[in-house]
């Protein structure tokens, strides 16, 4: 991103350019300091759909750097970056809906009514912060958009 800003010609290219970086700023922040703060709250130690978001954030912090500090136009690179922000998106929506049937679970069971459903939305386990990987996916895929 920071090379095609660099050589951005016109003032069009140049701002669009810059909403790339920006955007791709965003996502590798949140590459980096989400997983901290899921390590600090330890939801890493429950089970190994805890540690689901931890082996997301290795590939998707690397690609995301090197996109954003290098290249973005190797095919193999854009590929796995692509695959990357896809498999966040899948693995923020399953997290959201995991930790609202589990907020369900905890106080009675599941009930698709909607004053009970939304009441479990803001249950003990945020659904919300599980989506946020859903949200750095949606980023990084709008970032490379048609780039080149």
């Amino acid at each position: 991103m920071i090379p095609a800003l660099r050589s951005a010609q016109t003032p069009t290219t140049r701002r669009i350019e810059w909403l790339r970086v920006v955007m791709m700023f965003l996502l590798l922040m949140s590459f980096a300091m989400y997983p901290v703060e899921l390590f600090i709250i330890g939801h890493w130690l429950d089970t190994f759909q805890s540690l689901i978001p931890f082996i997301l954030t290795v590939p998707g912090l690397l690609f995301t750097a090197w996109v954003f500090f290098f290249d973005r136009s190797t095919p193999w690179l854009r590929t796995a970056f692509i695959l990357t922000m896809w498999a966040s998106i899948f693995v923020g929506l399953l997290g959201g809906y995991y930790h609202w049937i589990w907020n369900m679970l905890d106080v009675g069971g599941v009930q698709w009514n909607w004053g009970y459903a939304m009441e479990e939305f803001h249950g003990y386990r945020p659904v919300l912060a599980a989506m946020a990987y859903t949200y750095m996916g949606i980023t990084g895929l709008a970032s490379i958009y048609r780039a080149e």
